[in-house]
């Protein structure tokens, strides 16, 4: 697994790639490409910025676990535990609480 300065470096190669790519979607469209070859170019781009979102995930959990863990962890929750019975007889009177 990359640590925190490969993931670095993927990121950047991975913008410098997708704008590469977008640069030359564009220019598909200056020249006057053929519509089938402009979509496949745009999914082409849409797949490379879902690659991107995946790398810049990982750097970010990458990131995160690098982070020192400044809070302790928390306190010890309290439980607070009714018991609760059924009352036999009375009609109206159906559920008692007791500690």
């Amino acid at each position: 697994m990359p640590d925190l300065s490969e993931m670095e470096l993927y990121c950047a190669e991975a913008r410098n790639i997708l704008s590469h790519a977008e640069e030359i979607v564009r220019s598909l469209g200056r020249k006057g490409a053929c519509e089938g070859h402009r979509m496949m170019a745009s999914q082409g781009i849409a797949a490379l910025r879902h690659l991107d979102r995946i790398i810049e995930r990982h750097r970010s959990r990458l990131a995160f676990e690098a982070l020192p863990n400044a809070v302790g962890p928390p306190p010890q929750k309290r439980s607070w535990l009714v018991y609760l019975r059924q009352r036999g007889g009375q009609v109206g009177h159906g559920i008692e609480a007791h500690s």
